[in-house]
């Protein structure tokens, strides 16, 4: 019973953790992934080993391998905020996996100061994927901006 309103305590504190984590969804993916990863990992080893030092042992696990994960997400997504602010061609390289990644930024539009980055992905000299994302100055409040 103890260890069940630790774990519902543990739970209530990581809620409150990602709800202060902020609103931006391009930002901050290192300490909301922490955090996640804590309380999926506090609920499996509850689960696994129904006491308190499992549940421990599981909320420490969680949390670095999502920081780890969100950490991933956060370099990733910061070519295309980097070639959007600079209006420039960016090129990440990795030569020890022969993997590159580039952002090509595309024209602003004035009125919603919004701007079209083109990424592109690639491994050993061929293009993996390649998708355009959008990268916006403000935040969209409403449906006009």
């Amino acid at each position: 019973m103890r260890a069940i309103k630790i774990g519902i305590l543990l739970l209530l504190v990581l809620g409150l953790s990602i709800s202060c984590a902020g609103r931006h969804s391009g930002h901050f993916n290192t300490q909301r992934g922490a955090a996640i990863g804590a309380g999926f990992g506090a609920l499996a080893g509850q689960l696994i080993g129904s006491n308190t030092k499992s549940t421990l042992i599981g909320a420490g696990v969680g949390t670095l391998v999502g920081a780890i994960v969100g950490n991933a997400v956060d370099q990733e997504s910061q070519i295309t905020r980097e070639a959007a602010a600079t209006n420039r061609r960016i090129v990440y390289y990795n030569d020890e996996q022969d993997y590159a990644i580039e952002a090509i930024p595309g024209p602003e539009d004035q009125q919603t100061k919004c701007r079209k980055v083109t990424k592109r992905e690639w491994d050993k000299g061929y293009l993996v994927s390649e998708r355009v994302e959008e990268i916006c100055e403000g935040e969209k409040v409403s449906r006009k901006y």
